[in-house]
């Protein structure tokens, strides 16, 4: 386990299915065999104000590589993702399934430190991110 490295993976959440946030839950415990990966607040704990603190601050900011699940639409992935890439100049992995429509806007970032990737499955997705980690390590 990579434990000096810090994974911070973002998505959607107020709007995603159980079963979307349980197949991330479970991909975030199989990464944690990997390296430290930073857990966000999101709907669970603290106001508004502690989730922007929390997730801004201690997961994006304090993150070696940030993973954004780009599937369904949300504002506050997105705002993380903008965070990261601009004013952190860190690796971003944005990722989606290839079912999924993405914004041509995130489909247009052309920064060094970002790369976005389409995956088949939560195991093939598993696998690009290990694949990142190792390359960044």
């Amino acid at each position: 386990m990579k434990t000096d490295f810090s994974l911070y993976v973002g998505c959607a959440l107020t709007y995603a299915t159980e079963e979307f946030k349980q197949n991330v839950q479970t991909l975030k415990e199989r990464l944690k065999k990997t390296c430290h990966v930073l857990e966000f607040i999101g709907l669970v704990d603290g106001t508004p104000n502690d989730v922007y603190n929390h997730d801004i601050n201690v997961c994006v900011r304090g993150c070696d590589l940030f993973v954004g699940i780009c599937d369904q639409a949300s504002i506050g992935l997105g705002y993380e993702l903008a965070v990261q890439i601009e004013d952190r100049k860190m690796p971003a992995l944005a990722v989606a399934h290839f079912d999924s429509k993405i914004t041509r806007l995130v489909l247009g970032i052309n920064q060094p430190n970002f790369d976005f990737q389409n995956y088949k499955d939560f195991e093939d997705l598993y696998e690009i991110i290990v694949r990142k980690i190792n390359e960044l390590s």
